[in-house]
């Protein structure tokens, strides 16, 4: 990370720091491509069942040959974001996202829907678990001490995307039909991020003329075997991949957001159809689904200002345990509205907590150098743990072999202990350079 800052300017002059930009930049990212995630999409599920005559199980292979695209293409967004940044590749990702949006509205045979959902994925936007590089990487890397609150706002626009577009998609999808509606959002997408990331995003403060945070000193480095801390302060500890993959809080992290990615998609994509095959009106299930990234956003800024006081670890706990209490209202198999409201708000909450940490842990654990390849590392493990998920549940549900009752169960005890992991996790010491052994030779004539 370059250091040579005196003739560096950031690319627009600001009373205040620019790093802010790039928050609102990345805010804007999440926001204008939340309907790519699934959440989302799960309001396009009963459309597409109904218009093309395909099952659950197909649906819910699309969402998987995404993720697994999206996995597939995290190490190398990772390392490209680590060495270029986001900017031109936010601007070929966007437009990447828009055509894909623009050839689904076409569509009228699932195995051309299989190969454009398949290429969808790498885009890097809108995935869920550990998959959103480009737009999470430059607000933590431009903050240190205040990385809480920046990574979290920037992370609350896909929670006002979700809100937002699950609402306009229900009203879209009943005016002018879902074709129409994603053939709407590809034009949008680029339209919108084009600009604001070829014009305003940059990789690091370094390469603006700046330090994090806008201190007037870069921070300080954590020396070799010394253990960093998983708090925000003034000083941060920098790991390559392969040191943080020598180390068991990465596997453990890793671990601990695969079980909770693993659990989390299925639930996305059944509670939909779960809620209209109980009786519940779809106008009551798009409010009821747009109340919970609203819960995640109000929930997410809190946790950002937690997280810079104490440790990350507690509030990973609290969103397993919120996580697993979501549960409980999808088990009362009942046609009311407000069992809906009750799941998607303690949802919410739990999200919040477990998304603050996944946003979080790996440069507040590793810091900022190769926090994009780490990311890139880790991403494939929790995306693909969600891609098989889904298929898998649905496929043991047509069989008879699960039931709704019992995913949820399984669901609720996955979330907790997913959360409960990172209380045994450990702040990793970076190990010490090794020292090079002199030549015989030269010690003989010293000698």
């Amino acid at each position: 990370m370059s250091m040579n800052v005196a003739t560096k300017k950031p690319p627009i002059p600001t009373p205040f720091f620019y790093g802010w930009v790039i928050v609102a930049v990345s805010f804007m990212g999440n926001w204008i491509t939340a309907p790519l995630n699934p959440v989302v999409f799960s309001i396009f599920i009963v459309s597409l069942r109904d218009d093309l005559g395909v099952s659950l199980f197909m649906l819910s292979l699309c969402i998987s040959l995404r993720q697994i695209s999206a996995g597939v293409s995290a190490p190398v967004i990772g390392h490209l974001v680590d060495r270029f940044g986001s900017r031109w590749l936010g601007v070929a990702c966007s437009l990447w996202a828009g055509v894909c949006l623009c050839m689904l509205s076409y569509i009228s045979n699932p195995n051309w829907m299989y190969v454009i959902f398949f290429i969808s994925g790498f885009s890097g936007f809108g995935v869920f678990g550990g998959g959103q590089i480009v737009t999470g990487v430059p607000p933590a890397n431009w903050f240190v001490r205040k990385r809480g609150r920046a990574v979290s706002i920037a992370t609350m626009g896909g929670g006002l995307g979700t809100a937002s577009w699950s609402f306009i998609s229900q009203f879209l999808i009943m005016s002018i039909g879902w074709r129409e509606t994603w053939f709407l959002y590809g034009i949008m997408i680029p339209g919108l991020l084009v600009p604001l990331y070829a014009l305003l995003m940059r990789r690091n403060p370094e390469d603006a003329g700046l330090f994090p945070d806008g201190a007037s000193t870069p921070p300080a480095e954590v020396k070799a075997g010394m253990a960093g801390a998983p708090r925000f302060g003034a000083s941060e500890t920098n790991f390559t991949l392969k040191q943080a993959m020598r180390t068991s809080t990465l596997w453990l992290m890793t671990i601990a957001f695969m079980l909770h990615t693993f659990a989390t998609n299925p639930i996305l994509f059944l509670r939909v159809p779960f809620w209209t095959d109980a009786g519940v009106s779809p106008y009551w299930i798009s409010l009821a689904v747009a109340a919970d990234p609203f819960v995640v956003m109000l929930f997410t800024l809190i946790y950002g200002f937690i997280a810079e006081r104490y440790p990350l670890k507690f509030i990973t706990l609290n969103g397993g345990i919120f996580r697993a209490l979501s549960m409980l209202p999808l088990m009362v198999v009942s046609p009311f509205a407000g069992w809906a409201f009750a799941h998607n708000i303690a949802w919410g909450v739990g999200s919040a907590g477990m998304g603050t940490g996944q946003n979080l842990a790996i440069p507040a654990y590793f810091g900022r150098r190769a926090q994009g390849a780490i990311r890139g590392f880790t991403a494939p493990i929790m995306i693909g743990a969600g891609a098989a998920s889904t298929p898998l549940i649905t496929m043991l549900i047509g069989w008879g072999v699960l039931t709704d009752r019992m995913v949820f169960i399984v669901a609720a005890g996955l979330m907790f202990t997913a959360g409960s992991l990172f209380l045994v996790m450990r702040t990793p010491v970076l190990p010490a350079a090794p020292v090079a052994s002199e030549p015989r030779e030269a010690a003989t004539q010293r000698a």
